[in-house]
């Protein structure tokens, strides 16, 4: 037993080394993650608040300018009538994927009913503000 202490001794060492490292990466991409994103919730739950307490005026310019040029207002308000969105509860998101500087994430929309609605949608930072730059029901793979 006494010719193993040492190599007990290094091995412990070792592991408790690699578990610290391991410890600070993950601190430090979780930093980086909530830094990158502070505010996202926050955006979120105000836009689907609006929505759901029927301002859809003050929520669609919650959104950027290419989201405007692709969808009017009259299309969001279908959108929002099809998906039963109005009904709004709360939302749980993904981690968000960053693809040139829109970020993207999975959302999940909780209703008064208990029903869970997913959507796709990607947020820009304009001017220290997130704004809703697409909004979609994902589609269907085949």
């Amino acid at each position: 037993m006494e010719s193993y202490q040492p190599f007990l001794t290094y091995l412990g060492i070792g592991t408790a080394t690699i578990v610290v490292i391991v410890a600070i990466i993950w601190a430090f991409l979780a930093f980086r993650i909530f830094s990158l994103t502070k505010g996202l919730p926050q955006a979120i739950t105000e836009f689907f608040t609006l929505i759901s307490e029927e301002k859809i005026d003050q929520a669609y310019q919650l959104t950027t300018e290419n989201f405007r040029t692709k969808t009017s207002k009259q299309q969001l308000i279908k959108f929002i009538k099809n998906n039963k969105i109005k009904q709004y509860k709360r939302s749980t998101m993904s981690i968000p994927k960053v693809e040139d500087n829109r970020h993207l994430l999975d959302i999940k929309l909780i209703t008064s009913t208990g029903r869970e609605i997913p959507l796709k949608m990607a947020f820009v930072r304009q001017a220290k503000e997130w704004r809703i730059d697409q909004l979609e029901t994902p589609s269907v793979k085949k």
